[in-house]
């Protein structure tokens, strides 16, 4: 049984034989449909379609509606900015609160319980401090100080430190602006002699740690467990 392209025959049952369409009809068509468009004159006022794509590319797609059960899809578009764009970026940092004391004296109050005052020149967006022209506050408890009389229930004194001061952020309790106009008057305190100071401080230090191991040392023997700064 031979084939002939010409005159093609047989195919489905009951189907007529397609006689019309032969291989050199076949690549004479597509030898056309490869030859180049012309391009079409754009109107004024009116676009020109796109070249082979009968304009189907520069159609508006359709608007994209959600289901209601999808996420975010019973939720209406917002129409303004969820950050005001009238904020300057230092008031998104976690430390914006610092950007007030450049350049001013502060008085910063460590975990540890030391006490530094200086002016605030530089800090980052980890609370870290750089201060100039710093000294540490020598602080002790007044033993004259009564109910009684109106005698300062402190003792300071302010030890001049040398050089650039550099405070890390996570050792800070508290940082305040001092008041210029009440610094050297300030209330409750009285400035005492450096040698004083700091002899009453560490007897007033070996006595607190004494009573926190005595502390510590009861709540052991309860089962208890000792608290922060506690020493077993």
């Amino acid at each position: 049984m031979s084939y002939d392209p010409i005159h093609p025959q047989g195919g489905p049952a009951g189907a007529q034989p397609n006689m019309n369409i032969s291989f050199n009809q076949m690549l004479q068509r597509s030898q056309q449909d490869q030859r180049p468009q012309e391009a079409p004159v754009e109107a004024p006022g009116h676009p020109a379609p796109a070249i082979g794509y009968r304009g189907v590319y520069n159609a508006t797609p359709p608007p994209q509606q959600l289901p209601p059960n999808a996420l975010g899809g019973a939720r209406a578009p917002s129409s303004q900015p969820i950050l005001p764009v009238d904020l300057p970026p230092q008031a998104f940092l976690t430390s914006s609160m610092l950007l007030d004391m450049v350049d001013k004296k502060v008085d910063v109050l460590l975990r540890d319980e030391k006490e530094y005052i200086g002016i605030l020149r530089s800090y980052d967006q980890f609370a870290n401090l750089v201060l100039t022209e710093c000294s540490e506050r020598i602080a002790a408890r007044n033993p004259e100080a009564s109910t009684d009389t109106p005698t300062p229930k402190w003792l300071i004194c302010d030890v001049k430190l040398p050089g650039l001061m550099t405070i890390r952020g996570e050792n800070v309790t508290i940082c305040a602006t001092v008041d210029l106009d009440r610094e050297d008057e300030p209330k409750g305190v009285k400035f005492a002699p450096e040698e004083e100071v700091r002899e009453l401080a560490n007897a007033q230090r070996n006595q607190k740690k004494a009573s926190e191991a005595r502390k510590a040392k009861a709540f052991k023997a309860a089962g208890i467990e000792a608290g922060f700064g506690m020493a077993a």
